[in-house]
């Protein structure tokens, strides 16, 4: 008995320190993955250059200056796309959420940045990405897909939108590109399975619509949404969806759709 007894003991001091060592790990992993965002986010900030006087110096343009978006009123950047794509040619854009931890480049590269860090090394954390099927030009839906961190990082977030009033509180989602600046409003939540079959109707294979379509998926989010926001979609809204992991439902996932204003 004392050798079982011993023997279940040692087995129970190396378990808490293999459970202690991945805990370690895991907390040194976020915090580096924070100090890159961190880094990335302070990288990209535009800022003016002003003169002594608070003006711009001579024959320069603010950085900040209001860029045209079609035509809705005019937006400011945020931030510099221009020197991000220098840094990182798949980087395609910058997506915030006001309010929320939600504030981070977005790359396009098939998958490549489900596991990938700006920098194009390994991270669990990865960075989000649009589907390889979307163009920012032509795109009646572009999809951005982030992970849902333990952490609370990344996309994890987008978990609080199951929730109406803290929908209420967060309705805008700010998308910066280089044809600019564009606010959507959220107008459905819902919860869907990551894959799908063939003839199965699926939030994720509608990036092209016909009016037909447009109108298959505004009876799918209003069946299958959260609640009611409020906001009805119509042919011709342009839609942006942040999509995150989320455990009700093998497989499952979390899409916030918006529409732009």
């Amino acid at each position: 008995m004392r050798k079982t007894a011993a023997v279940i003991a040692v087995i129970l001091v190396l378990g808490a320190a293999v459970a202690a060592c991945w805990l370690v790990n895991v907390c040194h992993e976020s915090d580096v993955n924070r100090a890159k965002i961190v880094e990335l986010r302070k990288m990209a900030e535009k800022s003016s250059v002003t003169d002594m006087k608070g003006g711009l110096e001579p024959g320069e343009e603010s950085r900040t200056a209001p860029i045209s978006d079609g035509d809705n009123p005019e937006k400011p950047l945020r931030h510099d796309l221009a020197l991000l794509k220098e840094e990182n040619p798949d980087c395609i854009g910058w997506v915030s959420v006001p309010g929320t931890g939600i504030d981070f480049p977005v790359m396009q590269n098939g998958d490549f940045y489900l596991r990938h860090d700006f920098e194009g090394n390994y991270s669990d954390y990865g960075l989000p990405f649009l589907d390889e099927r979307c163009s920012l030009e032509t795109s009646d839906q572009l999809i951005i897909y982030g992970h849902h961190m333990n952490d609370g990082s990344m996309f994890s977030a987008l978990l609080n939108y199951a929730d109406r009033d803290y929908c209420t509180a967060h309705p805008e989602i700010l998308l910066e590109t280089e044809r600019g600046a564009e606010s959507y409003l959220v107008a459905a939540v819902v919860r869907e399975k990551g894959s799908y079959g063939p003839g199965e109707w699926s939030l994720f294979d509608q990036i092209n619509m016909s009016v037909a379509s447009f109108r298959a998926l505004v009876e799918n989010l209003n069946e299958r949404g959260l609640y009611d926001t409020g906001w009805e979609l119509v042919f011709g809204d342009r839609l942006l969806t942040l999509v995150t992991c989320e455990y009700s439902q093998d497989n499952g996932r979390l899409a916030v759709v918006a529409m732009k204003t």
